[in-house]
């Protein structure tokens, strides 16, 4: 089983292994060049009793094998260079294919979800996708790719916050996720969506998640300028002098009482002489009534 591959890299490689491989710029072909040289049925390549053979159905236009020109068909081997229009392509085994190295495309500077593709058949380089849209080879679904072997529906594409949810509708020839085949997946930025053999490149928003957060705290404050001469001065003045300190206050002397005034003395002399007179009247009046008592007896 050999392939036909894209020597410019610009599409996945096809296996050679249909009875009829139709190639040109209509729709219902199985190989799709959407370019001005090329004829709605530009040519075909066969395969009977594991022979190719390349048909030119279009004489007035290029179709050439190893730089020559084919007129009606001829065989066509392993390493053999096939010209259609401007387009070219080489026929390789499997294990000799050659897989060049994609450059990231500029269109992966898209800061939205979308394709981004390179492929000839595409009228746009770029499809932005938004909410859920429909691929496939129906010009029903929302990007239509016009190759026949993807099938009319072929897959799902929803965004979702920091990823684009891939769903496979059931296809013939599958979805694929950065080279695995997949029924349900997650799709970022920069990842390869293929389709059988139609290959996009995602783009999206920027991920933050795998930014580090630098805490306020941690980020070291910018060093002050040095201040001037003036701004020293303004900002650090001289400082004022000492107080003298105050002299120790003296002992207050033990308050002495003051005499008392002579007439108070009076007053308190004359006091305490009544105080005897009426004493002394007292046991005198007591003394004489109990004489009586006695002598009356």
């Amino acid at each position: 089983m050999l392939k036909l591959q894209f020597t410019d890299g610009s599409r996945e490689s096809i296996w050679l292994v249909e009875p009829r491989l139709k190639i040109g710029k209509h729709s219902s072909n199985n190989l799709v060049l959407n370019q001005p040289d090329i004829q709605d049925f530009h040519a075909e390549i066969r395969l009977q009793e594991e022979q190719l053979y390349l048909l030119n159905l279009s004489p007035d236009y290029v179709v050439g094998v190893n730089g020559k020109k084919v007129q009606k068909a001829v065989k066509i081997n392993e390493n053999d260079t096939i010209q259609l229009g401007k387009a070219r392509f080489k026929v390789v085994h499997p294990g000799a294919e050659h897989k060049p190295k994609h450059e990231a495309p500029q269109s992966i500077a898209h800061n939205e979800w979308g394709l981004h593709t390179n492929a000839s058949w595409a009228k746009q380089s770029f499809y932005p996708i938004e909410d859920t849209v429909i691929i496939g080879r129906d010009e029903q679904c929302d990007i239509t790719v016009p190759v026949s072997h993807l099938s009319r529906q072929h897959a799902q594409l929803t965004v979702a916050g920091n990823y684009m949810l891939v769903k496979d509708l059931g296809s013939t020839n599958g979805t694929y996720l950065n080279g695995e085949r997949i029924t349900q997946g997650r799709a970022k930025r920069g990842d390869r969506l293929r389709f059988d053999v139609v290959t996009f490149t995602v783009t999206g928003p920027e991920d933050d998640g795998d930014r580090t957060i630098v805490r306020p705290d941690a980020v070291a404050p910018a060093p002050s300028p040095a201040p001037t001469g003036d701004e020293t001065v303004a900002n650090n003045p001289p400082p004022r002098p000492a107080r003298p300190a105050a002299p120790p206050k003296a002992a207050r002397k033990p308050a002495q009482e003051k005499p008392a005034p002579a007439h108070e003395v009076a007053v308190k002399a004359e006091s305490k002489s009544g105080y005897l007179l009426y004493t002394v009247i007292g046991f005198a009046v007591v003394f004489g009534a109990l004489s009586a008592f006695f002598l009356l007896r």
